[in-house]
């Protein structure tokens, strides 16, 4: 049975993240509804977001982020996607570099990030929709500053049949005026741990440009 479940807190995420992890609930496969930013917890930024930045290639790419070495590139005009892995290959982390959609670039950081967090759940929610087979929990998810810049971040569970329960977490914010998405998983690892090691691989990724 397919099991789809939300936590939304935009303030005390984690607390709630924590709470939801039990596996005992069972909810009705929806569509979740888009995520606002909290002025509470957010500032907004008054200016638009840059228009030149759409070269890719300007980027700098580490061999190894948070222990994880290179394991291969998908690059095309829009977008590069690395995947990272362990020796062991029981934990993987993906970081996805894009340009903003057309028309995005009038748009507060602020809403572009809380815009492409909605639209990237929400492939993750076809997906799961996809097999009724497959279990997709959202045990926290919000926004906050990280690092001076509006960040979403969301742990997650996925549930596939005759494998271990797997912990994801996924983190969202901008670099130098183009997304950065920062998604790892592990089936050892619990979610908290691996929201964690993306904020850490979202600062040896920065410190990397300089």
């Amino acid at each position: 049975m397919l099991l789809i479940t939300a936590c939304l807190a935009f303030s005390g995420c984690q607390t709630a993240g924590q709470q939801g992890e039990s596996t005992d609930n069972r909810g009705v496969a929806r569509k979740l509804p888009p995520l606002a930013a909290d002025p509470a917890s957010v500032n907004e930024v008054a200016h638009a977001l840059p228009q030149d930045k759409s070269d890719l290639s300007r980027f700098t790419i580490p061999q190894t982020l948070v222990g994880l070495k290179l394991d291969g590139e998908i690059s095309s005009g829009a977008a590069r996607t690395f995947r990272y892995m362990s020796e062991n290959r029981q934990e993987t982390l993906q970081l996805v570099l894009s340009n903003l959609p057309a028309g995005w670039e009038s748009m507060t950081p602020e809403r572009a990030v809380a815009s492409y967090y909605s639209e990237t759940r929400q492939r993750r929610v076809q997906r799961a929709l996809s097999n009724p087979a497959n279990a997709l929990s959202i045990l926290s998810e919000g926004l906050l500053d990280l690092e001076g810049q509006p960040a979403a971040q969301a742990q997650m569970r996925w549930i596939e049949p005759n494998k271990p329960i797997q912990n994801q977490s996924l983190v969202i914010t901008m670099v130098d005026g183009s997304f950065i998405r920062i998604s790892n998983a592990s089936y050892k690892q619990n979610s908290r741990w691996l929201q964690q090691q993306a904020k850490r691989c979202l600062a040896e990724f920065k410190a990397a440009q300089e």
